[in-house]
């Protein structure tokens, strides 16, 4: 390997290392702001949890505002991949999300949807808010592909819009019912809507 490659072999390793810390922060910081709320951790507390030195943790997210940011960037990222695959067909393909926000329930913190938390904290903070409706349009968007995939003549846009309020719904009933009561009443009526719409099952 000439010196040049090397260095570039060097450079790639370097980078890898730098994206998987950032990532691993922002996981870190994804899961503190979940369990604690967004008014109570300090910086020291999300550093100690972050588990790097307070000069990494401001060299990757310089302020408490990226941080929020880079750890709401975190959970749209891994909750898309939540809820990606399932049936590939049929009324199915489109209650797969509801299905896996019920099991996200179950398996997580039930504190609510952590962007609508972010913006609650932070109503100013115009990154917050980005990101907050960043993470809303994709899931409203992944409803759109899904119905477009399964029943091309119907208005997906609009459909979509009214799904996406139902999600929201389940969300929120799930603090105060439990996850299973919400996810069911979610699909219920999330399967009287595609009916009505004469997507088949």
């Amino acid at each position: 390997m000439s010196h040049f490659d090397e260095q570039g072999y060097n450079d790639r390793s370097t980078l890898l290392f730098m994206q998987d810390t950032k990532a691993r922060i922002a996981q870190n910081l994804d899961a503190q702001f979940a369990e604690m709320g967004f008014a109570i951790p300090g910086v020291d507390a999300l550093r100690q949890g972050a588990d790097v030195s307070l000069r990494t943790l401001y060299k990757y997210y310089p302020s408490r505002e990226a941080m929020i940011t880079g750890a709401l960037e975190y959970r749209n990222e891994v909750y898309l991949s939540w809820i990606s695959g399932g049936p590939p067909s049929g009324q199915a393909h489109i209650l797969h999300i509801f299905h896996r926000l019920g099991e996200w329930l179950i398996k997580g913190a039930n504190n609510g949807c952590l962007f609508l938390n972010a913006l609650a904290a932070y109503p100013e903070v115009s990154s917050v808010r980005q990101m907050a409706e960043h993470h809303k349009e994709c899931v409203r968007a992944e409803f759109a592909r899904r119905l477009h995939h399964v029943a091309p003549t119907v208005d997906a846009n609009a459909l979509a819009e009214t799904l996406l309020i139902i999600h929201e719904g389940q969300t929120d009933t799930a603090m105060t019912r439990d996850p299973n009561t919400a996810t069911d009443a979610a699909l219920r009526l999330a399967r009287a809507l595609l009916i009505a719409e004469g997507i088949p099952e």
